[in-house]
């Protein structure tokens, strides 16, 4: 289901995120140019987001199906299903992207409304899992729904972690 391998997944989220930061530092004086770009980033990985999950899925009546039981994938990965563990980690690293391309679209509004991007991102995975539901495309899980919104959780700590770490302009 997931073509790339978590190292190369690892090193392209490093990428991209040292990438936007660079962009951001350089961009200082050119706010607006800056937020357009990162507010585009934002929509296209939207879409590519939805395009992966709704639109490009086949409905499959023998890949159907649902599971409402909420942390039910820990317990397939306690009986050594090592596939729900890289459905896991995907799961979450899939929804990154989303908490920090959020924090780069508005940096001022982040200290105080973390909340909005994180029940946005709830309710976007919710929709993709309803849709998936509706058009039987693949498994329904609620899972899904708490590892994309943990995964855009770790996106906006990873966006802190690297704005405090690379261009923080308070002397250690």
């Amino acid at each position: 289901m997931y073509a790339w391998d978590y190292w190369t997944l690892a090193i392209v989220l490093f990428v991209i995120s040292l990438g936007f930061l660079v962009l951001k530092h350089f961009m200082r004086r050119n706010k607006k140019t800056y937020q357009i770009i990162a507010l585009t980033a934002f929509f296209i990985y939207l879409a590519m987001v939805i395009y992966s999950t709704v639109l490009n899925r086949n409905t499959d009546a023998a890949s159907f199906g649902v599971r409402l039981i909420p942390f039910r994938s820990y317990q397939l990965i306690a009986n050594g299903n090592k596939d729900k563990i890289r459905e896991v980690i995907m799961n979450i690293a899939f929804f990154i992207p989303i908490g920090f391309l959020y924090c780069l679209i508005d940096t001022k509004k982040i200290n105080y409304k973390k909340w909005p991007i994180i029940a946005f991102s709830a309710a976007l995975s919710l929709l993709i899992e309803l849709c998936q539901l509706i058009f039987k495309l693949g498994m329904v899980e609620t899972d899904d729904v708490i590892h994309n919104t943990l995964g855009c959780c770790l996106g906006i700590g990873l966006y802190i972690l690297l704005d405090y770490m690379t261009f923080n302009e308070r002397e250690f």
